[in-house]
């Protein structure tokens, strides 16, 4: 009797034993699958970070350019105020690649006799080096024209291909303004001549 009674507690022991050891088991695969889970969306959380940081470096060199391109088209117009007469309206040179914004549309039906294609007015794909991709990054900062294109800086094209991944970061983008502005001011024969010492929007080795 007393040798059964012995060996009841004795599995009742390893029983009571087993049961703490499969707990602890269970807690710790719960916990690591926390762990991973809690990392993950440490991960996200970081990687959104950075990006609305860079968005917001983005934004407000858009609000400046938007700023001055509204600041120069008063001063075209003869300012607030002031007498369209009174202030006349001075060519830059095309060296510069920055034309004035363009009194009226560029005749986009007189392109396809020197470019040899039919041209959408303000499509930026016409402009070499500039695909359907980077169009749609273009309009997604506010580059929605030739012209917009022609006023925009190089090195914020540069800052956008960055941010858009490594796919878009070989383009380069230093000639894309000159383009537009050839484009904006209907200088069709010159843009042609342009892009044909171009290699995807590069200038030929």
């Amino acid at each position: 009797m007393p040798y059964t009674l012995g060996m009841g507690l004795l599995w009742v022991l390893l029983a009571v034993l087993l049961g703490i050891v499969i707990g602890w088991l269970l807690r710790s695969v719960g916990a690591s699958r926390q762990l991973a889970r809690a990392r993950a969306a440490t991960t996200d959380n970081a990687e959104l970070e950075r990006l609305r940081g860079r968005l917001a470096n983005l934004e407000p060199v858009v609000a400046e350019r938007d700023r001055l391109q509204s600041e120069l088209a008063e001063a075209r117009a003869g300012g607030p105020g002031q007498p369209a007469s009174s202030v006349a309206p001075q060519p830059i040179a095309a060296a510069e690649g920055e034309p004035q914004s363009p009194p009226v549309a560029p005749d986009v039906d007189a392109a396809k006799s020197v470019l040899g294609k039919s041209v959408t007015l303000d499509d930026l794909t016409v402009v070499e080096g500039v695909g359907p991709k980077i169009q749609e990054l273009c309009h997604g900062i506010g580059i929605r024209t030739w012209f917009d294109l022609s006023t925009t800086e190089a090195s914020l094209l540069k800052t956008m291909l960055v941010d858009a991944g490594p796919r878009f970061q070989t383009h380069d983008p230093s000639t894309w303004p000159q383009q537009a502005g050839l484009l904006a001011e209907g200088r069709w024969a010159e843009f042609k001549a342009l892009t044909d010492q171009l290699a995807g929007g590069r200038a030929a080795e």
